[in-house]
């Protein structure tokens, strides 16, 4: 697996804050233990933010990032840290130390989370820890025809599915991002199809919903990479909130609807919350726009 090495010069964590009006997504902290992702998705949003160099870096300076976080750990407060914003959090752990770093840190405190984001079954590390409930993992899952098209390079959604499910058994809050769902032909089937097989293996404490989103210069750093950008042509709907572009709106919600029925049919008072929606989806749903956040999940009693 490639990747490439130097030292960071900035600080790894950061405040993301930049959801624009109109669009429900709360605030929260970005790790970069990594950048980059060794993953081929189509529709990265990596490949716009890096400016089409996404080969994953890794820094040589990892004393300042422990430095670093053993300072953000020190606020108080009840705060989030996302270890995947930028980066698969689990993709390239055993090359590097990311959950032996992390994991054993926010497991030996009490107020802040820590989020893991991946599309990736590699586990091994994270079952040797105990999470304290303090942990939560969310695995990126899709419709088997959309994974094959569109995830190059990743296991398969149902590989990931009992990955998750020992990582839930080993006693970490476990979500599942069923994002981004994509109305393929046979939608309507394919994704209460996923949702029952992954009630097969097991239910997971809570899911997120979400759907293509990009700003319109994507596409053409997909091309330079020599990618697929087919995908695209699903995203015919700009959104005047912040300018990306979506599958239109009646269809999300129908999208978003099918999926909750699906996963309501097996576990009624599980949590599920669109990912990074607009206002008008909330009220399309008859939801409350109430941002994206696990951390409320986990003190309300759903872990």
């Amino acid at each position: 697996m490639g990747y490439q090495v130097r030292e960071r010069k900035s600080a790894f964590i950061h405040l993301n804050d930049t959801a624009k009006p109109g669009i429900v997504c709360g605030p929260f902290h970005a790790l970069s233990y990594y950048i980059g992702c060794p993953y081929k998705c189509t529709y990265c949003y990596l490949q716009g933010t890096f400016r089409g160099r996404v080969d994953p870096v890794v820094y040589t300076n990892r004393e300042k990032l422990l430095a670093e976080l053993d300072e953000w750990l020190a606020q108080p407060g009840h705060l989030r840290l996302n270890a995947g914003e930028l980066e698969d959090s689990l993709a390239l752990d055993g090359v590097i130390p990311l959950v032996d770093d992390l994991v054993p840190r926010f497991a030996a405190q009490d107020r802040h989370k820590l989020l893991l984001v991946t599309k990736s079954t590699n586990v091994l590390n994270l079952l040797k820890w105990d999470p304290c409930g303090q942990v939560i993992v969310a695995f990126s899952v899709n419709a088997p025809s959309v994974w094959q098209r569109y995830e190059l390079d990743t296991p398969h959604p149902l590989r990931r599915v009992e990955a998750a499910a020992q990582v839930k058994d080993a006693g970490y809050y476990v979500t599942l991002r069923l994002d981004p769902m994509i109305p393929v032909d046979g939608w309507q089937e394919e994704y209460p199809r996923l949702v029952d097989a992954v009630h097969g293996v097991f239910r997971p404490h809570q899911w997120t919903l979400g759907s293509l989103r990009y700003y319109p210069g994507l596409p053409g750093w997909a091309r330079r990479l020599g990618r697929d950008t087919s995908i695209y042509a699903f995203g015919s709907e700009r959104s005047a909130e912040d300018g990306r572009k979506r599958v239109p709106l009646e269809t999300r919600a129908a999208m978003y609807k099918v999926a909750t029925e699906a996963i309501r049919r097996h576990d009624p008072d599980v949590p599920v919350r669109p990912c990074k929606e607009t206002v008008a989806l909330y009220g399309k749903l008859g939801l409350q726009p109430n941002g994206c956040c696990y951390t409320q999940a986990m003190r309300n009693g759903s872990s």
